[in-house]
């Protein structure tokens, strides 16, 4: 599970060349995955970034992520927009990085989905205990909303959503439970 999540993480940065000169190294990670369905999914996703030339896929991964708030990977944003109480769920995300020994080099915020996954491969218990249950719910939105735009990314997410065992059926009572706790 760690090293799916680990991927996935990676396969939601920006497509620059970096990320594009590493899809021979995902591919072979795909070798340590039993779930043939499962490779399938990475599979499709590793194929689109191949084929695509990088210019549209960084158009394509900044309209969908960057341009639309709706599918941001900040994902206290989703629960909070820009309010004291988003502040605060930042400053707690961070206390747990802090607490586990997580140690941020990037200068995204602490709730950029990426960075959480990068944690979350590092620190499953944490990741359990702490960060699924107050944002699985985003997760779970953020897919309906990628495969109703048909976004190749869509696949990531719901696979997400079963690595994390969310059910899509529970996220909306999920959903209204974290937005009405404290961060």
């Amino acid at each position: 599970m760690n090293t799916q999540i680990k991927l996935i993480s990676c396969l939601l940065q920006y497509p620059d060349e970096s990320l594009l000169k590493l899809l021979p190294a995902f591919r072979q990670v795909l070798n340590g995955i039993e779930d043939i369905s499962v490779c399938n999914k990475y599979d499709k996703i590793l194929s689109y970034l191949e084929r695509t030339p990088s210019i549209q896929l960084q158009e394509r991964y900044t309209e969908t992520f960057d341009l639309v708030p709706s599918n941001c990977m900040n994902l206290t944003y989703h629960l909070w927009g820009d309010t004291e109480k988003r502040g605060s769920a930042l400053v707690h995300l961070e206390e747990i990085y802090l607490k586990s020994g997580f140690e941020r080099i990037s200068s995204e915020l602490p709730d950029f989905l990426p960075l959480m996954l990068e944690f979350m491969s590092e620190r499953p218990d944490a990741a359990n205990s702490e960060i699924i249950p107050l944002y699985g719910a985003v997760v779970e939105m953020l897919a309906q909303r990628l495969r109703q735009a048909g976004s190749p990314y869509a696949l990531l997410f719901e696979q997400l959503i079963a690595l994390f065992g969310l059910s899509e059926a529970e996220a909306g009572s999920r959903r209204e439970a974290t937005i009405n706790e404290k961060p």
